[in-house]
């Protein structure tokens, strides 16, 4: 054969190759990705900041955009796809997004908890595209919303008419006195919370409506799980048929589970997909990301919500346009009064005494003589903290200066003396964020260093206790005990695996940065002490409530240092069993207290804690840090509060002021709350 038939052969070889790649159903691109086309503001480098819109957020959830910021209140993306093969062929895509900051790594079997999604109809798919030969753009939309995996758990109520009635009360409780089990339980109740028959009853009553509400599984309640703030991150995924056969329904369908009855994250799913696997498949990470904040409205009213209230007999004398029960306020105002649950297996004993502590400036000397005068007392005042049977009279709006103004309020006059805790709490939660609030609050000390008695809060306490807000299973020999369970062996007991309580907490207040001798231990030589009557430092305590789970690693009780990096802090645990690790910093009284307002913020991750402080949003001081080698941390939805409570002094044991030797405040002790935002 000759060099030139050789040759001829060859090309036609070539040709017939080059035919065949043609049309290989495997050869078609993906370009230009572009996750929303028609978002284009407050852009840094390639991340786009958005902050939500919450009008509708209470009882719908969050949505990301909502209908009033973008046309549909939709994302629309695009991106090109070129059909090499020469002939029309069929193509599936499907855009998958996943919160990138507040997420477990995709290698790890905990990324099922992450919070990612696709379509908001999860039985759409991936969507058919018939594209003949050559480059077409594709556009569609898509936004993200609460509960993107359309799980059951988190159905209930239409919102529109889950509100507390007299009439649905009365069935209830009615239903309390028909069912003798259900009677007999609130007699027993009743003499532990020392209170009376009827008053239980009726505190049964209201868990029974909230118990029907949430047990009716009719409505998709987006709001219990909500979209997490931070980065969103955006995967397109784009596969012809063969393709598209290799894709397991739990991807293409992210409201199904595994055969093991999990979930199975689609980032994770991708990540790991195999080369001989992945022919046919196109997997696009965008470039953009969106960057997610939330601002809660607090010029909208305060709600009361008599269903999670725990009050008896309401006084709706103080009752207003921007607080009470009215439907605008139920569907509008993102915060709610908070009213304490009053423990009462402790009693103030005080001594009957009315100042302004701080106003009137009470000194040491005055103090030390209401001290040594203390056990003479015939007098004193024996009575519970209370919470405020009148809603609305010290919690209030102010809409021009667009805050909220707490007061625990002053005692006139001494014929009906009380120590009282106020609160707001939000009614909107999330999992994880960065939780920063500009606050004022009333100062805690005299101008001669003696405490008032308040502890000054801002915190994040589990949204629900159902079992939709149920936290992680706690692995250990030893589970989560009950709060409400002694610190002592028998509490053991009563641990279980599964809980919805979780807390986390800044408290500041006059006491000592140190704990009590016992707490140290065999380590007496950390044993430190202080005479905190002779200084201006108040004490800012940072508390996760791990209710002693004892699965992490690194658990521990008593006094002890853990080390970060280069940073270190001192941590407390009363005992093995005590369901809470603090660590409390000294901060200078008028730092926190002087000016017009000071941050707090709490930076919740899945795997640590993060408290900070300071005069200035973006100039904070990191104070403590607790991490899932330690502590539990928890993985449920949490709302904020901001409170102002009179603790029992038995809760203090290192205070250098006694609670019940402190008179009671003459005047009201006013709180405001500036701006709360979450990031």
């Amino acid at each position: 054969m000759t060099l030139l038939k050789l040759n001829f052969l060859s090309l036609l070889i070539l040709l017939a190759l080059l035919n065949t790649a043609c049309k290989n159903p495997n050869d078609f691109t993906v370009d230009d990705f572009d996750p929303f086309t028609n978002y284009t503001q407050n852009q840094d480098g390639n991340t786009y900041r958005f902050q939500t819109d919450l009008s509708n957020a209470v009882l719908y959830g969050v949505q990301i955009p909502s209908i009033k910021q973008l046309p549909n209140g939709k994302f629309v993306f695009s991106f090109l796809l070129n059909n090499n093969t020469g002939s029309t062929q069929n193509y599936y895509y499907k855009l998958y997004y996943q919160n990138d900051t507040y997420k477990f790594n995709n290698d790890t079997s905990l990324s099922s908890e992450n919070f990612y999604g696709s379509w908001e109809d999860t039985g759409i798919e991936f969507k058919k595209r018939e594209i003949e030969t050559g480059e077409v753009l594709v556009t569609d939309s898509f936004n993200i919303v609460g509960n993107p995996r359309d799980e059951k758990l988190y159905y209930g109520s239409d919102p529109e008419i889950s509100r507390l009635s007299d009439t649905l009360l009365n069935r209830f409780v009615n239903k309390v006195k028909a069912i003798p089990e259900w009677y007999i339980s609130a007699i027993e109740k009743a003499k532990g919370n020392k209170i009376s028959i009827d008053d239980q009853v009726f505190l049964e009553a209201l868990w029974g409506v909230n118990d029907y509400f949430q047990n009716q599984h009719n409505y998709n309640n987006r709001w219990k799980r909500n979209p997490r703030m931070g980065n969103y991150k955006f995967m397109l995924v784009v596969c012809n048929e063969a393709g598209l056969a290799k894709i397991p329904s739990y991807i293409k369908n992210i409201s199904k589970t595994d055969s093991t009855q999990q979930f199975v994250n689609p980032f994770a799913y991708f990540d790991k997909l195999p080369l001989d696997t992945i022919k046919g498949i196109k997997v696009i990470h965008a470039v953009k990301n969106l960057s997610v904040y939330s601002s809660f409205n607090l010029e909208n009213g305060i709600y009361v919500d008599r269903l999670n209230s725990n009050f008896i007999k309401a006084d709706t004398s103080a009752y207003s346009e921007s607080c009470g029960e009215s439907n605008r306020l139920y569907q509008q105002a993102i915060f709610a009064q908070y009213f304490h649950h009053i423990n009462k297996n402790y009693q103030f004993a005080n001594i009957n005494a009315v100042m302004d502590v701080v106003g009137e400036n009470y000194t040491r000397e005055s103090y030390q003589k209401h001290l040594s005068e203390y056990a003479k007392h015939k007098d004193l005042v024996k009575l519970y903290s209370n919470a405020s049977d009148c809603p609305c009279k010290t919690v209030k709006t102010n809409v021009q200066e667009k805050s909220i103004s707490i007061y625990n309020p002053g005692n006139a006059n001494s014929t009906s003396l009380k120590k009282e805790h106020v609160g707001v709490k939000s009614r909107i939660g999330f999992t994880y964020g960065k939780w920063r609030a500009k606050i004022k609050f009333p100062k805690n000390i005299s101008n001669d260093n003696v405490w008032n008695g308040l502890t000054n809060a801002f915190w994040l306490l589990f949204q629900s206790d159902d079992a939709w807000n149920a936290r992680r299973a706690c692995n250990a020999n030893i589970g989560y005990i009950p709060k409400s369970a002694p610190d002592s062996e028998e509490s053991i007991k009563q641990a279980v695996p599964v809980t919805s309580y979780s807390e986390i907490d800044f408290e500041i207040l006059k006491e000592s940065p140190y704990w009590t001798k016992s707490t140290y231990g065999d380590n007496l030589k950390n044993y430190k002490s202080e005479d905190g009557t002779n200084n201006r430092n108040i004490v800012v305590c940072c508390t996760n409530w791990d209710l002693a789970c004892h699965a992490p690693k690194d658990y521990f009780f008593g006094a002890k240092d853990y080390s970060f990096e280069d940073k270190t802090y001192s941590f407390g645990r009363w005992n093995y069993f005590n369901k809470l690790l603090t660590s409390k910093v000294a901060v200078p009284h008028d730092e926190v207290f002087n000016d017009q307002y000071y941050y707090f913020e709490i930076d919740w991750q899945p795997s640590q804690i993060i408290w900070r402080i300071g005069k200035e949003k973006n100039n904070m001081r990191e104070i403590c840090r607790m991490n899932s080698n330690m502590t539990s941390i928890p993985n449920n939805q949490m709302i904020m509060l901001m409170t102002q409570e009179f603790h029992y002094q038995e809760w203090w044991p290192t205070a250098p002021f006694l609670q019940n030797v402190i008179p009671f405040p003459k005047n009201d002790l006013e709180g405001k709350l500036l701006e709360v935002e979450i990031e």
